[in-house]
């Protein structure tokens, strides 16, 4: 009997490793040099790769998610308007005037965050609330640090619904799971990792080192 068979795949020599290596060689210039900006090292990257031949120029088109594109660029300019506006002004003085110390404040600004980042994405509630925790470190006179990596952590902290993230989505029905089930292993979760997190974070990057303001 004669059978087909697909397509054998190239075999493996050093020269598809190289990629690896230009990738390691961005990272390793960007972290040695703080002068050098990690967009144009990256798309330099992306230009050796592709005139190396070992990235198709048409396919890379496709490979990037223009509606997370589109939806990050809309948050930039929502986040733009919170601060033109002068709302978060307004919700950071609201804090300063509540009385809240900087720790304290970390942990408004990820309880917000992690609420935002379960109703929304971690991109949008990212987006949103970056300029309410920059303007609560400036009101408190204190790093803007840790306030933004507070941000990114809760951000990313999606368990107690699974409408928050991509992955919540996927188990949802094929694992029979109810939306409450989220809930009810979700939000202990959630007050672990808010705990674990606004308590190491200032010990990491302290709230009077680093930088103080913003551009």
């Amino acid at each position: 009997m004669v059978s087909t068979i697909s397509t054998v795949p190239k075999p493996i020599v050093y020269y598809d490793y190289v990629p690896v290596a230009i990738f390691a060689a961005m990272i390793a210039w960007v972290a040695a040099d703080p002068d050098v900006n990690m967009v144009q090292a990256a798309m330099a990257a992306a230009a050796l790769n592709v005139f190396g031949g070992w990235v198709d120029a048409k396919l890379a088109v496709s490979y990037v998610p223009w509606d997370l594109m589109l939806l990050i660029g809309s948050m930039l300019g929502v986040s733009r308007a919170i601060t033109n506006s002068g709302l978060a002004e307004f919700i950071a003085d609201g804090v300063k005037n509540a009385g809240f110390g900087p720790q304290t404040a970390l942990f408004f600004v990820y309880a917000v965050t992690n609420i935002m980042t379960e109703l929304t994405t971690n991109n949008a509630a990212a987006g949103l609330i970056f300029p309410i925790a920059v303007g609560v470190a400036e009101k408190l006179e204190v790093s803007y640090q840790p306030y933004v990596f507070g941000v990114m952590c809760a951000a990313s902290a999606s368990f107690m619904t699974p409408i928050g993230y991509q992955t919540n989505m996927m188990v949802w029905g094929p694992g029979g799971y109810k939306f409450l089930d989220f809930t009810k292993i979700g939000a202990p979760l959630s007050a672990i990792y808010m705990v674990c997190c606004c308590v190491l974070i200032p010990i990491i990057w302290p709230f009077d080192k680093g930088p103080m303001g913003f551009e």
